[in-house]
């Protein structure tokens, strides 16, 4: 094999390796804003179910409010993913039995982290960042935020049930 033959099957070696990543790297974003609008429709079905007389209802004692856990929703995705796309931190400042003011405030949270993760290049979502659990890449801090608010919407959904109240049809994918 001549210099040039070897240099060319080096070439189309690094070409080959490095497509199948670029390709993952843009699939992440699109997927992600895919699952992140669905999230978002679904959450905000759900927080709609709850009679805004009940915001204010707790299972048992310890346990959050619907109303803190949809507090709890709005202000962790952008808490959890400030370091993976730079947003920031903003805290709800109204009454956490105010239904429609807790409602608009998950739209606007989740309409912060869609946008932000809109702006970002596909290249950025593997790049390592500080994260208070330790480094890592700004995927999986949004993966995070993703898994959080998928887990405590489900709590939120407990607690639908428990007011004889059916929850809305799941959105996935």
């Amino acid at each position: 094999m001549t210099f040039h033959q070897k240099a060319r099957a080096l070439f189309i070696l690094i070409i080959s390796s490095w497509m199948p990543m670029t390709a993952q790297q843009s699939s992440f974003k699109k997927e992600f804003l895919k699952k992140w609008k669905n999230a978002t429709t679904y959450t905000l079905e759900v927080a709609e179910k709850m009679p805004a007389s009940k915001y204010g209802y707790r299972p048992n004692e310890g346990m959050r409010t619907f109303g803190e856990q949809m507090e709890h929703i709005g202000y962790a995705m952008t808490y959890l993913s400030m370091n993976a796309i730079h947003s920031k931190e903003i805290p709800y400042q109204g009454n956490l039995t105010d239904k429609d003011a807790l409602i608009d405030y998950l739209k606007k949270q989740f309409e912060i982290v869609r946008v932000a993760v809109e702006k970002m290049d596909s290249t950025d979502f593997e790049k390592t960042v500080s994260f208070w659990a330790g480094r890592m890449t700004r995927r999986k801090i949004l993966n995070i935020a993703f898994d959080h608010t998928t887990h405590t919407r489900a709590q939120a959904i407990v607690y639908l049930r428990s007011q004889d109240i059916k929850p809305p049809q799941y959105i996935a994918w």
